[in-house]
């Protein structure tokens, strides 16, 4: 054994061995091979001494093409990651959450814009229909006022019109009697008038025969006349 006063020996170099008997998930495990760690302030004792010469430095081997490569995400999403890891995958996330919520952000204003429209819109509405129902609530109250005025109205409106149609029934009748009264002087009258027409035409016709008589009185007396004048002269 060294002594304790010595240094530590230097790491031995490790060669590259073949690995054609090696798999790919051999090779992942040997390389995640966590390294020894010296705490400070403590002496290392003659066996961890001879641990540290029993350390093996391996040479970093070119991987072979037909190995498949892990995805960096692959990597990262992994369960055996760290707190660094953890915190770097959250930044990811919340970075890809914001860009991916920059496009729904614009989104929202403007759907927020056309509810505030449409909000203004409604408000309008409203105004307009609270003046309108306003409007019509004040001339109801004055049509109910006039509505309770309506029966009274009405009674006196049928009131005067059966009064109307009562003297209307009176006031035909009267003419009905008054037509009658009238029909029955006219008939006397067109008796007494056909009379009278027949008068005269009678009248008529003894003057017709009377210038006729004069007319024959008047032949003869010419004749007579005639006569005596030839008679004197003779």
């Amino acid at each position: 054994a060294r002594p304790s006063s010595a240094r530590p020996a230097p790491p031995r170099v490790k060669r590259p061995e073949s690995h054609t008997d090696v798999t790919p998930t051999e090779r992942l495990s040997s390389a995640k091979t966590p390294a020894p760690v010296i705490m400070d302030g403590k002496a290392l004792s003659e066996d961890e001494e001879d641990e540290d010469e029993q350390f093996l430095v391996e040479e970093a081997v070119p991987l072979p093409s037909d190995v498949p490569v892990i995805e960096p995400a692959q990597e990262l999403d992994s369960e055996n990651h760290g707190g660094l890891v953890k915190k770097i995958l959250e930044t990811q996330k919340n970075y890809e959450s914001s860009q991916s919520s920059s496009k729904p952000a614009e989104k929202s204003l403007v759907s927020e814009a056309a509810l505030n429209k449409e909000r203004e819109a409604v408000k309008n509405e409203v105004k307009r229909l609270s003046s309108f129902i306003q409007g019509v609530c004040s001339r109801s109250q004055m049509l109910g006022k006039i509505v309770d005025y309506i029966q009274e109205d009405v009674d006196a409106v049928q009131t005067e019109l059966h009064t109307w149609r009562r003297e209307n029934r009176e006031h035909a009748q009267s003419l009905l009697q008054e037509q009658r009264a009238t029909d029955q002087t006219l008939e006397t009258l067109k008796a007494n008038l056909a009379e009278l027409e027949q008068q005269i035409k009678d009248q008529q016709d003894k003057i017709c025969a009377v210038k006729s008589n004069i007319m024959k009185n008047e032949e003869k007396i010419q004749k007579i006349v005639t006569g005596i004048s030839f008679s004197s002269r003779s």
